[in-house]
């Protein structure tokens, strides 16, 4: 008989989980329950799966439960399950916050009961994320040897790759990750907004950003940054990028400061590998900032 799940805050992230779990039959969804009623019943019908239930006091016992609330409500649920009194013996009990590790679970810590952190390094907000979109998704997981052990094979059901990692910075972490996600699509909205002013139509620009980006995650596979970088900051031309600045800020002067930052990360992996000599640089920090 596969095992039983019980969700605590079944949104996008967690259902989008259980419903890949489901369709795997890796686990079979048990209590489900969000903070009203009819958001449970919603979750479940997204599901396709598991019992709604109103309150802690009707959640049963699983093998595993997975706490799928906002970050800041991890630690309270946390300890309203431990108030529950229900059996978790040998039982896993994860979240899936990228910014937090076990210290939001502690006061599960009874000796008793599994805990572990697991960040799914993807967006999981599409309704119709399939087993192939998950496919190869990274998933980085925090626990002891045992707790990691339970949670391994839910991961690699669904094909996801595991990634166990143990004391990082949470914080500089999910900064990094965020800066990835999020920090790359705002920069792809911000550029798109540049090209309409200079006169391209909406949809030209939008196929320009997206063909662009799409060669650029090929450089990086294939060859990493440091490899794949190009430009005028790495060939030195401090004319082009002053004709950068000097564009930037006759039609969008509020954006200046986000080209300098953007072009001063690219001057730094520049640096890194080597490009530039000291007259370069010196004209580079002159037009840029330090």
């Amino acid at each position: 008989m596969a095992s039983k799940i019980n969700i605590i805050g079944c949104g996008q992230a967690a259902g989008s989980l259980a419903r890949l779990w489901v369709e795997t039959g890796a686990v079979n969804v048990g209590c489900v329950l969000n903070r009203s009623e009819s958001s449970t019943r919603a979750a479940v019908g997204r599901v396709g799966a598991g019992k709604p239930v109103t309150a802690f006091s009707d959640m049963e016992a699983a093998d595993f439960w997975l706490i799928g609330t906002n970050d800041d409500q991890i630690k309270p649920v946390a300890k309203l399950l431990r108030e529950r009194r229900v059996n978790r013996e040998g039982a896993l009990v994860f979240h899936l916050a990228g910014r937090f590790g076990l210290d939001v679970l502690a006061s599960l810590d009874d000796g008793k009961t599994l805990l572990a952190a697991l960040h799914p390094v993807r967006s999981l907000t599409h309704a119709a994320l399939s087993l192939e979109d998950f496919a190869a998704t990274a998933c980085v997981a925090e626990g002891d040897p045992a707790a990691l052990a339970a949670l391994q094979p839910l991961v690699t059901s669904i094909g996801g790759t595991w990634l166990p990692v143990a004391s990082i910075d949470r914080g500089l972490y999910h900064a990094s990750v965020s800066i990835i996600s999020n920090i790359t699509k705002a920069v792809a909205w911000k550029a798109q907004k540049w090209q309409k002013k200079a006169g391209l139509p909406e949809e030209t620009a939008a196929t320009v950003t997206h063909q662009l980006l799409a060669s650029t995650m090929d450089d990086l596979f294939r060859s990493g940054a440091r490899q794949s970088i190009t430009g005028p900051v790495v060939r030195g031309d401090t004319r082009t990028i002053e004709a950068h600045i000097q564009a930037i800020n006759t039609s969008h002067p509020e954006d200046l400061e986000v080209y300098r930052v953007l072009a001063r990360t690219v001057l730094e992996l520049a640096q890194e590998r080597g490009d530039l000599d000291e007259q370069a640089l010196r004209r580079f920090e002159f037009l840029l900032g330090r």
